[in-house]
């Protein structure tokens, strides 16, 4: 009699443990699956960056949209024509102690996320090909982090993500990923 009451006692116990420890472990390793997804985004997200700029510093027959096209396609499993932007900057050099100015800004054209450009982030119109109406006076860049002899130029492609975690449906909160990469 003893031995049939302590087996059900210790079955009762385990059951109580079970539903305890259960859904702990769940919420673990959603986190994992979800920590796994946002490194694969950030290192998509830096990949296209790099390639992008790897292009557009060599590349003399595609257009800067055609580029972007292009590194945009690369972006599977991302959707960065529904959460994401790219841009392409080109930034010139000027003299010792002068500011560094923008030549030219352009923004990815089928573009899904709404976000400003780290490096310079004043245009108000854009051209149907994608490219930033400059002001006459082109924009100094005066908290570029790079120092840029005279005449040195250097291309700035900037990459924009809007990561919606599997959370979202709890908490109202994306992730952003930026990759900016100088070239």
């Amino acid at each position: 009699m003893k031995r049939s009451s302590y087996l059900k006692e210790i079955r009762g116990l385990a059951s109580v443990e079970m539903t305890i420890i259960v859904p702990i472990l769940m919420i673990i390793m959603v986190g994992i699956f979800e920590l796994t997804q946002i490194i694969q985004a950030n290192n998509i997200i830096i990949s296209i960056s790099r390639e992008g700029a790897n292009l557009i510093s060599r590349n003399t027959t595609q257009t800067p949209e055609q580029v972007m096209n292009t590194v945009a396609s690369t972006a599977d499993p991302l959707d960065l024509e529904a959460d994401g932007i790219i841009y392409v900057n080109l930034v010139y050099g000027r003299a010792e102690g002068e500011a560094p100015q923008l030549l030219e800004q352009y923004r990815w054209a089928s573009y899904g996320y709404s976000a400003n450009s780290s490096t310079w982030n004043g245009c108000d119109t854009w051209g149907s090909d994608g490219e930033c109406d400059l002001p006459e006076s082109e924009p100094e860049l005066s908290d570029f982090p790079l120092e840029l002899d005279e005449g040195e130029a250097v291309y700035v492609v900037e990459v924009i993500y809007r990561y919606s975690p599997i959370s979202t449906y709890i908490f109202d909160s994306d992730i952003t990923i930026k990759e900016l990469t100088y070239l």
